[in-house]
């Protein structure tokens, strides 16, 4: 019995030692050949945390939209990683002048070095999303792997949120409340341990309960259905599937694909692709393609459109209008078929899921047509 305990445990020390090495610069390394290099760039993100928010004015219980009060206009990005050029964040914000405001999914950087964010700074720098707000949550890849996740300080230093979030999360799971609209930002990365779970459960609840007659849209990286093929967090989904249930709109990322199930979206706008689950219930999905979302609140009504980032060209669309006592979701897909692309290293892959991909995408694309029996003759 001491020689089996003495063997299992140098299996485990050789196995963690490998490990290690194996994963020591994505742990504790610096990338090899940072992007961008030198003096520290002056910039800085206009966040609901601060006093002062370009475009808006705080009431004492919601941020007023001081240019069009009427029509609150939100851009939001899934997973970023970087690959996002100046003139590509130029063209967005070009093509959308009245937006308010912008959000982001996580993943903003493709790591948590300063090397990448000084990347990101650069390519917004001078963008006309210089002076919109933001509002966004940390990725993993924002995250220090280690024994223990760790965020680094100067994201929480550099996106100045809202400290009104459960104990523990300050400034990295918090809402922001405007006139019609109750946004939450949730911080899945740093939930650790089950009593992080149950602490955020509850608060989330409770937020979502006390929003009053507000739309309620959630942004979170890890989603709660993946639409990725093997990735599905049960710790995600555990905590989160009851929660929800009040939110009118939940967007998620990580899954570098594009699927709405509603209230779920999950969406993507970074260059990295993964294989698509392609799952029945989704009502639409996209796969290999760049996206981010165009949300305008007016009046009575929450409009999504999900638009190709690089042509602005509408792929999904969604309207949700508010009655007295209910509220009625209206699809509006355009007559354009689904984009659901292989990515390139799973091309020539004879896995079982890539498989799998393959005949789910031809029975997506080519439906089985429906037969439609005769009438019964009396």
């Amino acid at each position: 019995m001491r020689t089996f305990r003495i063997i299992l445990t140098i299996l485990i020390l050789a196995g963690a030692a490998a490990l290690c090495v194996v994963r020591w610069n994505a742990w504790f390394g610096n990338p090899p050949e940072p992007q961008w290099t030198g003096d520290t760039i002056a910039y800085s993100f206009h966040t609901f945390g601060d006093d002062s928010v370009p475009g808006f004015e705080y009431n004492g219980i919601a941020w007023e939209d001081l240019r069009e009060p009427d029509t609150l206009q939100i851009l939001l990005f899934g997973d970023v990683h970087n690959s996002l050029t100046h003139s590509q964040w130029e063209a967005v914000a070009n093509r959308h002048p009245q937006a308010d405001c912008y959000a982001q999914l996580g993943d903003f950087v493709e790591r948590g070095y300063f090397y990448y964010n000084q990347q990101l700074y650069h390519d917004l720098s001078g963008t006309p999303f210089d002076s919109l707000p933001l509002i966004n949550v940390p990725g993993n890849h924002e995250y220090r792997k280690g024994i223990r996740r760790t965020l680094p300080d100067y994201w929480t230093e550099t996106f100045r949120h809202p400290h009104n979030g459960p104990l523990g999360f300050e400034g990295t799971t918090y809402f922001v409340d405007f006139d019609d609209l109750r946004l939450i930002a949730i911080n899945t990365n740093g939930l650790q341990h089950i009593h992080e779970m149950t602490r955020v459960n509850a608060w989330l609840k409770k937020t979502i309960q006390t929003a009053g007659d507000r739309f309620v849209i959630a942004i979170m990286h890890h989603p709660v259905h993946s639409c990725g093929a093997g990735r599905q967090n049960i710790h995600i989904a555990a905590t989160f599937i009851r929660a929800l249930n009040g939110a009118d709109l939940v967007f998620a990322g990580h899954d570098h694909n594009y699927a709405r199930r509603m209230p779920y979206v999950n969406t993507n706008s970074a260059t990295k692709f993964y294989l698509h689950k392609l799952g029945k219930r989704d009502a639409r999905v996209a796969s290999g393609v760049q996206l981010y979302e165009d949300i305008a609140l007016y009046g009575d009504t929450l409009r999504v459109q999900t638009r190709i980032l690089d042509s602005g060209d509408i792929y999904d669309e969604v309207l949700i209008i508010r009655h007295d006592d209910y509220k009625e979701i209206i699809d509006s897909i355009p007559a354009i078929p689904e984009i659901i692309d292989i990515p390139q290293k799973y091309i020539n892959s004879d896995k079982r899921k890539v498989q799998r991909f393959h005949t789910r995408k031809e029975k997506r694309l080519n439906p089985a047509p429906v037969v439609s029996l005769p009438d019964t003759i009396h």
